[in-house]
């Protein structure tokens, strides 16, 4: 942006003031402009022919557009052209020899060559048959004029201003060099002087237009690899059918055809030739190009520095890794101290809670026994005695260390009178009785024998409901068949599983829903009971499962079992084969199980417990099952080994 500097200001101006005026306006001034240019003169001609602009325009100035722009022989492009000086040689072309002269030359550019325009070709044509025509000539010795030179510049002229012709002239044009630079420059060489023009040149031959430069030693990458990738891939247009051979003079069809034939071959091995040059010329051109190399060194330079960044963020990392691992180390190792506070804490406090129980029982005792267990005098037997020391241990083991203190402060009080102290004891045994019935029976001392029966009663009749109870919830065979069924269905893993196997059970077979705890007690049963043969009512559904026809929901191999599959007890282990004793089929998940198993536990492992480790990774599978796999995988492997 253009800078100015601002000139001084004037006196006349006063700080402080809003507006100031430093000079007036001028006043408004008559001059003369000097009547002059293209658009003066067009106002002069309408205003003396009375024309408007438009009738102007064509009459005066599109003549003279038109005849600026005109291509014609009197053109000024047509009038700078310079041709070539004729020597004596170009005289003595033999017009036969039509295909091994330079056309360029013969009508005067040679040094335009390719690059001339077919304005200046037909212009040189022009002149030099002007020059050559043998009309103009002289007369020879003989009387005759000669029209070799003459045929030779119109042959020129047919190839050179046709544009399929010129391009097959062009193709194989013996002035330029197809010559590429050697694998190795000279000290004295520069690569972009040396490459450079040899690039330009073969740019003519390409397809696809523009063509991208060599560019110079600062070339940004990107242009440089567009280049590469460019030539790489170079599309010529070269041509060879200029230098076909041809017998004009046989008629023979089969002769032109064999003809034909080589010349096919011909320019075939000489396309493939040329296509071969401009590929060595790429490859020796990166092989030299000194931006390859620095472009290599800074990209090796940018992945050293990356990878500098991520040791260096790594090592942070470990060090923070690192102080985290310590600290929390040191936050378990106090919590683990703290965990051994409390624990040590809460046993002396459980150790002075049992050790103040016991004083209190014992003082208990101690006050029971001095005042000869509240017995009328003289009254106290030895069995009385043993009686109620025995009833005392028992009303004071069903009282808690609190109760136990109360009952202590309670007799102390009532103490030394007998009579209310026996009553405060038989109150305190009367509750014990209340909460638990079945106690009744050991207080035959402290209260009466009326009482003792009903508590005996009331605990017989408790025992009665539970027994009612228990017979009420008894397992019946189809209630087992569908336990299983629904513990195969909803496998180890499942969320809440008793609870959803025991709602699938009232849903589908209306039967009560039972408790988690009562579903994998009956399960672990129907194991066991598997396992040894042995219970009527697995017996009973083993031969209900067995005589079904549908075995699908034992034989299924797309769930997973909690426990080995049941097995008629009629079929022993004789009839059975060795491969298929207990045998179902493998799932594809404990398969999957099995596989990792055997990966984290290998052969090499040293424990003596390797088979227990996997079969405690495989869920529903024992040792055996395991072990047994394990053998017939690697049977199928040596029979397939075998067999290939």
């Amino acid at each position: 942006m253009p800078t100015f500097t601002l000139p001084r200001a004037p006196v006349s101006l006063v700080g402080g003031s809003i507006v100031v005026v430093h000079a007036p306006i001028s006043k408004t001034t008559t001059a003369h402009i000097q009547a002059v240019g293209e658009h003066f003169t067009s106002f002069l001609r309408r205003k003396q022919d009375n024309s408007t602009e438009s009738e102007d325009y064509e009459k005066h100035v599109l003549p003279r557009v038109m005849a600026r722009t005109r291509l014609d022989d009197k053109s000024s492009t047509t009038e700078t052209l310079t041709l070539d000086e004729v020597t004596e040689d170009l005289l003595k072309l033999d017009p036969a020899e039509w295909k091994n002269q330079d056309h360029y030359r013969v009508l005067g550019l040679s040094e335009l060559r390719f690059r001339a325009t077919p304005t200046q070709i037909k212009r040189a044509h022009q002149l030099r048959a002007l020059q050559f025509h043998p009309d103009k000539l002289a007369m020879a010795s003989d009387g005759t004029r000669s029209d070799a030179f003459f045929k030779c510049i119109q042959k020129a002229y047919d190839i050179l201003r046709d544009p399929t012709k010129r391009r097959q002239y062009d193709s194989v044009d013996r002035a330029i060099s197809d010559d590429i630079p050697k694998a190795r420059l000279s000290p004295d060489q520069e690569f972009f002087a040396v490459y450079g023009p040899v690039f330009e040149r073969e740019s003519r031959f390409s397809k696809r237009q523009p063509v991208p430069l060599l560019g110079a030693l600062n070339t940004p990458r990107d242009d440089m690899e567009a280049f590469y990738r460019f030539w790489a891939s170079f599309d010529s247009w070269r041509l060879f059918d200029y230098l076909d051979k041809v017998k004009e003079q046989t008629e023979n069809r089969e002769e032109k055809r064999w003809q034909e034939k080589k010349n096919k071959a011909e320019r075939a091995r000489l396309k493939k030739e040329d296509n071969k040059r401009v590929s060595d010329l790429v490859q020796q051109a990166m092989a030299l190009d000194p931006r390859v190399e620095m472009y290599r060194e800074q990209e090796r330079q940018d992945k050293e520095r990356k990878r500098l960044e991520r040791e260096s963020l790594a090592r942070q990392a470990d060090s923070e890794r690192a102080a985290a691992e310590d600290l929390r180390a040191r936050k378990q190792k106090q919590e683990a101290e703290e965990k051994s506070r409390l624990a040590a804490e809460e046993k002396r406090q459980r150790e002075q809670k049992k050790q103040d129980e016991r004083a209190a029982k014992r003082a208990v005792r101690t006050l029971i026994a001095e005042h000869e267990f509240m017995a009328d005098p003289g009254a106290l037997t030895s069995a009385m005695s043993t009686s109620r020391a025995a009833e005392v241990d028992i009303l004071l083991e069903n009282m808690t260390a609190a109760a136990i203190s109360e009952f202590h402060q309670a007799l102390l009080a009532k103490s030394p009178d007998r009579a209310q102290m026996l009553e405060l004891a038989t109150g305190a045994i009367r509750s014990a009785i209340d909460r638990t019935p079945a106690a009744a029976m050991g207080f035959t001392s402290f209260v009466r024998g009326a009482e003792v029966v009903q508590g005996v009663k009331q605990a017989q009749r408790d025992n009665s409901v539970r027994q009612h109870a228990k017979v009420q919830r008894e397992w019946s065979a189809k209630e087992l068949e569908m336990l299983t069924k629904a513990a195969n269905k909803f496998p180890g893993g499942t969320v809440n599983r008793w609870d959803t196997i025991g709602k699938w059970l009232a849903q589908h077979g209306g039967f009560k829903l039972r408790s988690g705890d009562e579903l994998l007690a009956k399960t672990s049963e129907l194991r066991k009971g598997a396992n040894s043969g042995s219970g009527s009512l697995v017996k009973e559904l083993q031969n209900r499962m067995v005589s079904t026809t549908d075995n699908a929901t034992l034989n299924q191999a797309s769930v997973r079992y909690d426990g080995p599959a049941l097995v008629p007890p009629q079929q022993t282990q004789q009839e059975t084969p060795k491969e298929a004793v207990s045998e179902r089929p493998w799932s594809a998940i404990e398969q999957g199980q099995l596989e990792r198993a055997l990966q984290a536990y290998p052969p090499s492992y040293k424990g003596a417990d390797r088979w227990d480790k996997i079969a405690e990774a495989v869920v529903g599978r024992t040792r055996k099952e395991c072990k047994s796999r394990v053998r017939h995988l690697a049977e199928q492997v040596r029979n397939k080994n075998a067999a290939n």
